[in-house]
């Protein structure tokens, strides 16, 4: 477990980076901001609730963890890039 939230906090890390690459490279309104925290919340949960089923010995926890929580964040990511964020490039 301890192996979990140390890559999870990597994670959190690298995803920082990410959001501060992207508010340079495209203009984030407020929608594209929400959505982008939303997404990354979901994305924690997912993680975080699979692994603690899959190291809990609950692998099927661990895939509804994975099939209620992933597939949302999948969908929330695209539609966020495809609508609010990749029509709105800097120069």
């Amino acid at each position: 477990m301890g192996l979990m939230w140390y890559l999870m906090g990597m994670g959190t890390t690298a995803a920082l980076w990410g959001y501060l690459y992207l508010r340079r490279s495209y203009r984030l309104g407020a929608a594209a901001n929400a959505v982008l925290l939303c997404t990354f919340a979901l994305a924690w949960l997912c993680i975080g609730w699979s692994w603690g089923s899959f190291a809990e010995g609950e692998p099927q926890s661990g895939a509804m963890g994975l099939m209620c929580f992933g597939l949302p964040t999948l969908v929330m990511a695209v539609l966020s890039w495809r609508n609010l964020i990749s029509p709105y490039k800097q120069a």
